[in-house]
């Protein structure tokens, strides 16, 4: 077609050309030359034809296409309410079925795109078919294969269909008002909750035509459907800001906690997957929203408070209980811990060995020939002659083959297989015990008999040690074991300053008694000249974004204690509120290390790029990105959420 047009164009050109000189011929030189003025005719001839033919190329072309349907055909997509779009190598539109025209819709000679950009990814491959709305009516296009042709269904009725359905379909709720309890509060802040923030909360749900229930004092179950469900998702889940507002005034740590499951017409299913959500939010410390389809996978929404402190002592009763009855019905116990193991890692595991000891069960710790952080290694071999009388360090191979149908292996430090040093391990183990103090993830690659995740506590060595009374009033501990016990205390809490509550203390406390030296703990994790050159290479490197946000990107490789100490360092910087680093492990290997001063989620942050962590600590470490495609994501993750942040402020405001 654009070449006909252009035809067109060049005969004009020529025709007004050759007006031009027969009239300068004829009235300013008085010559009259017939043969210029019959070529003129002739041209003007030659346009009205051509300006014919062009007026007449689609019809002849759609008459063209037409014959070539036969009328069975033709039938056929005029029942079935089926279009043909026809374009060129050029995206042009050259020509559209009797469907179109019937409809009033006439775009040949537009590009495609131009008309429909939403088909893109259909014409580039990306994907099969994509559903467009035109005026109103929505259709489903997919392409012919190695043609320059769109087939379009109008599935108006279906969709509409399918989309009254989908809004009727059943989503179930729960609500959790985080750290509420009325027996450990006074009547003044009971009453307090119950009126600035319980009344609000009812309200908004009956605002948004939501039915709802009291299951207890603290506890709400909402009923509602999908249209509801996605006027929530618009709003943001508000009322969380509000919740935290009203008690923040109050300097109460109340917060709010919701789950919801869809996707389902079984509403048991519907109740478990709500409750298996609400469950994941309060471990992940509360103030968040929890949601997934059936099938899909969970999404989150909020999640800006710390972990509380937990306040009862209950739990960790029944959870030792617990553990101390698997532990009596097991041949055998292997604690594993995670890819370079840290002194966290190796302090829950001994801690966890010794607990296993007071019960005379062989007891294997999967370390030996593992990967360990070069600062915690040296202590280990520095303590190596009395830790290998007292506990027994095992290859994983060495594990397996002590492995039987009721040994149990115990995970410190960790939930996740992925970050494993024993997956092998972990795959043949049937029954397993997690003990972690990181964000728990929506979906554990590990099929655990028993969790027991308090995103709470400072470290999985507090956890742990916190359940020595309810193994054994007088558990053997000797001094090198309380001291690496109390450097893994040390490191997670960046030497006391975060994460802590008084049960670290307590635990610190317990650990003094047993033997542990503050200060050979101190002198025992200095680092060497060569480490403390590297950690301020990071530093010198780093570059502020927006002001409030360090990075490093550091193309080298870097011991991972070196990286975390620079990125501890960098958040003490008074106007900084978080930091990244991101350094090489090894030639395919990346990994992140980040920290935040409380205002920032960096969890939230990397859990888009697969990490994980606390709200003030954070780590990932990845095979799947090259450096720079990591550091490229961590800035356009750091941009969605704090683009998030501020629209639920402002929506706040």
């Amino acid at each position: 077609m654009k070449r006909n047009s252009r035809i067109i164009a060049a005969v004009i050109v020529i025709f007004l050309l050759l007006a031009a000189a027969v009239a300068v011929s004829f009235f300013v030189l008085h010559e009259y030359n017939y043969l210029a003025l019959i070529v003129l005719l002739v041209s003007f001839v030659s346009v009205i034809i051509l300006y014919i033919v062009q007026t007449n190329y689609h019809k002849v072309l759609s008459d063209d296409i037409e014959s070539s349907i036969s009328s069975s055909m033709s039938e056929a997509l005029k029942e079935g309410e089926m279009g043909i779009l026809v374009y060129n190598e050029e995206y042009e539109i050259t020509w559209l079925s009797a469907m179109f025209y019937e409809k009033q819709i006439n775009r040949v000679g537009e590009k495609v795109l131009v008309w429909l950009p939403e088909l893109q990814d259909l014409l580039s491959g990306k994907a099969e078919r994509t559903v467009v709305v035109i005026n109103e009516d929505k259709y489903e296009v997919s392409k012919k294969d190695d043609a320059y042709v769109l087939f379009f269904k109008d599935i108006s009725k279906e969709y509409d269909l399918e989309k009254e359905v989908n809004d009727k379909a059943y989503v179930l709720g729960l609500v959790n008002f985080d750290n509420f309890d009325e027996a450990s509060l006074n009547e003044n802040d009971v009453a307090y909750i119950n009126s600035n923030i319980r009344v609000p909360v009812l309200e908004y749900f009956r605002k948004f035509g939501i039915v709802f229930k009291t299951l207890r004092n603290n506890r709400l179950q909402l009923i509602l459907n999908d249209r509801i469900y996605h006027k929530l998702l618009d709003d943001r889940f508000s009322i969380l800001n509000k919740v935290r507002r009203e008690a923040k005034a109050e300097d109460m740590d109340v917060t709010l906690s919701m789950a919801f499951a869809y996707g389902s017409d079984d509403l048991t299913e519907l109740d478990e997957v709500a409750s298996g959500l609400l469950e994941i939010a309060e471990t992940r410390g509360g103030d968040q929203v929890v949601t997934r389809k059936i099938g899909d996978e969970a999404i989150f929404y909020g999640g800006s408070s710390e972990a509380r402190e937990r306040q009862s002592k209950v739990k960790i009763r029944v959870v030792a209980n617990t553990i101390r009855r698997m532990i009596n019905d097991a041949s055998n116990v292997m604690i594993v811990g995670h890819i370079d193991a840290d002194g966290d890692c190796i302090g829950s595991a001994l801690a966890m060995s010794l607990i296993v000891r007071t019960m005379h069960k062989d007891t294997y710790i999967v370390l030996k020939n593992s990967k360990i952080e070069p600062m915690i290694h040296d202590v280990l071999v520095r303590y190596n002659p009395v830790l290998s009388e007292r506990h027994s360090f095992v290859t994983e191979s060495e594990a397996i083959s002590h492995l039987d149908d009721d040994s149990l292996v115990i995970m410190v430090d960790h939930h996740a297989a992925a970050n494993s040093s024993c997956r092998e391990l972990l795959k043949a183990a049937k029954n397993i015990v997690i003990i972690d103090h990181h964000r728990r993830r929506a979906d554990l690659d590990v099929d655990a008999s028993f969790l027991y995740v308090e995103a709470g506590a400072s470290s999985a060595t507090e956890l742990v040690v916190e359940m020595f009374p309810y193994f054994s009033r007088n558990i053997d501990i000797v001094r090198e074991e309380a001291n690496i016990m109390y450097i893994g205390l040390l490191i997670d809490t960046n030497h006391f300053r975060s994460r802590v509550n008084s049960r670290t203390f307590d635990v610190a406390r317990t650990l003094k008694q047993y033997g542990a030296d503050s200060a050979e703990c101190e002198e025992l994790i200095e680092e060497p000249y060569e480490m403390t050159k590297k950690r301020y290479e990071i530093l010198a490197q780093a570059k502020r974004f927006r002001d409030n946000i360090m990075i490093a990107n550091m193309k080298e490789s870097y011991p991972r204690s070196v990286a975390s100490q620079a990125v501890d360092i960098m958040i003490d910087i008074k106007e900084i509120d978080c930091a990244f680093v991101i350094w090489k492990i090894s030639s395919n290997e990346v990994a992140v290390s980040a920290r935040s001063k409380g205002n920032i989620n960096v969890q939230v942050i990397l859990e888009k790029l697969g990490g994980g962590g606390h709200m003030t600590a954070a780590g990932l470490q990845t095979k799947e990105y090259s450096q720079d495609e990591l550091y490229n994501k961590l800035l356009d993750a750091l941009n969605e959420y704090l683009e998030s942040v501020e629209k639920d402020e402002s929506d706040t405001a």
